[in-house]
């Protein structure tokens, strides 16, 4: 039987007002399904949701605590590589710094042998130039004291000339 046939068939059983207070009533009723229907997939999707989300969340903790315990690792290992180049760039300094204090103190050493050296080419020519000083001043005094000599022997010879 077809949709009309039955519509046709309601009315001459329950009249008009009958038909349309029953399409009222399943209109109702539809709309009631309906919306416990709608309520029911809305509870659905919502504990669905809380369940899919609750995983995420399970899933990024444990995505999370294995990429921090990478980053942990990382992080001591890189801590263990400058640890070893700081130990090395150490080493290397304190070598440098014991070449350099063993070159200033040869080179110290050098600088003193060739100081005392020409201290002592100095003296030597100190020492040659004062002799020298000595036997001048030794010669102008022979000079002198010859010079004074035969002047006090004219001025005698001169007084006892004068006096005869």
């Amino acid at each position: 039987m077809g949709r009309l046939a039955a519509l046709n068939t309601l009315r001459e059983k329950l009249g008009e007002d009958g038909v349309n207070a029953l399409f009222e009533v399943l209109e109702e009723e539809r709309e009631r399904t309906r919306d416990y229907l709608f309520r029911l997939l809305e509870e659905r999707f919502a504990r669905r949701l809380a369940e899919e989300i609750g995983k995420l969340r399970s899933e990024m903790y444990k995505l999370f605590a294995q990429h921090s315990a990478e980053v942990d690792e990382k992080i001591e290992g890189l801590r263990s590589e400058m640890h070893d180049e700081i130990g090395k760039l150490r080493s290397e300094m304190t070598e440098k710094i014991e070449n350099l204090r063993s070159e200033m103190h040869d080179e110290i050493g050098k600088l003193r042998a060739e100081m005392a050296e020409k201290i002592e080419i100095l003296r030597s020519e100190m020492y040659e130039q004062m002799g020298r000083l000595k036997a001048d001043i030794i010669k102008w005094m022979f000079i002198f004291l010859v010079s004074q000599t035969i002047a006090i022997i004219s001025v005698i010879v001169a007084i006892m000339r004068f006096l005869r």
